[in-house]
């Protein structure tokens, strides 16, 4: 058997070791449960009450383990930090969504200031009630409805952080909930509004400066119509649209113009406006690496490059 050192004793048949450090006048304590080694620090100067704390401790982890809750917990931001490095890590490679961005922001600047010292297993419903009203005071109003889910879906996210790394159980995660007032939608352009845009457009564009200046505005006059005559998304279901995806094709003597966008809800298909054509054609025109290919050509054979 080995030899204990005279600062060390053992309890509950070798299964608690109670030690003192090098120049330190209190007990800690460690053991093993579920192949995890805890260490504690007793806090205590006599070894008796040292030994009882000890005891008390280990038979509180003991129930935990036998009781499916975490052995290991921490701390809010600790786990934080690791949801925020998984984030920043498939942001890096490419792979993360872009919303990952604002989770990061919604972390730093809100959910660790509050959060941050308190161990994830006493997050409870109080305790989210409390960051709404906190929340509230630090915003000086009242949160949309977006702004809650991104809130929401960031705490989420260290949650499923500590759930997989088993530092809180996964019924022991509070449940959210958004009452946030629901965003105004932006007013559309009325019929004057949309007609004097257009009319201003080609002086907009003579003013600017020459080279890619006046490019990009020549860019963005066919952009607003096109987007106008087909009814396609701006954003992603713009940003994907290809060649490959325009399609021309007749039906009882009218030529049509069809377009496959993809965007949030999926793929679909959208029948464009007799005018469109023309807003596509200027765009090729333009296209230093396709002008070569005649327009028609071009559609036919599915090139695979961004309109």
């Amino acid at each position: 058997m080995r030899q204990l050192r005279d600062d060390t004793h053992l309890i509950l048949d070798g299964e608690v070791r109670v030690y003192r450090r090098e120049r330190s006048k209190r007990w800690q304590a460690a053991f093993v449960i579920d192949g995890h080694t805890i260490r504690i620090s007793t806090g205590k100067r006599d070894l008796a009450e040292a030994k009882e704390y000890a005891r008390d401790t280990y038979l509180e982890y003991k129930f935990r383990h036998k009781n499916d809750l975490p052995v290991v917990t921490k701390k809010f931001s600790d786990v934080a930090k690791l949801a925020i490095a998984d984030m920043r890590k498939q942001l890096d490679a490419g792979l993360g969504r872009k919303v990952f961005a604002d989770y990061i922001v919604c972390i730093e600047r809100y959910l660790i200031p509050f959060f941050g010292a308190q161990f994830v297993t006493t997050i409870d419903y109080e305790k989210v009630q409390q960051f709404y009203e906190w929340r509230r005071a630090k915003m000086g109003r009242e949160p949309k409805a977006s702004t809650l889910n991104t809130h929401n879906s960031a705490m989420n996210r260290v949650f499923e952080e500590a759930v997989a790394r088993g530092f809180i159980a996964h019924k022991n995660v509070p449940l959210l909930v958004n009452r946030g007032e629901k965003s105004e939608r932006r007013p559309d352009f009325t019929r004057e509004e949309y007609a004097t845009l257009i009319r201003k457009l080609p002086s907009w564009i003579n003013a600017g400066k020459a080279g890619k200046p006046t490019d990009m505005r020549h860019l963005m006059r066919d952009y607003v119509l096109i987007m106008a005559n087909t009814g396609m998304r701006h954003g992603t279901e713009a940003l994907n649209l290809k060649w490959k995806h325009v399609t021309l094709f007749e039906e009882k003597d009218l030529q049509y113009l069809e377009m496959s966008v993809s965007g949030k809800t999926g793929r679909r298909d959208i029948i464009c406006r007799s005018g469109t054509i023309n807003y596509l054609k200027r765009i090729h025109e333009r296209s230093e690496d396709i002008r070569h290919i005649p327009f028609e050509d071009l559609l036919k054979q599915r090139v695979d490059l961004p309109v």
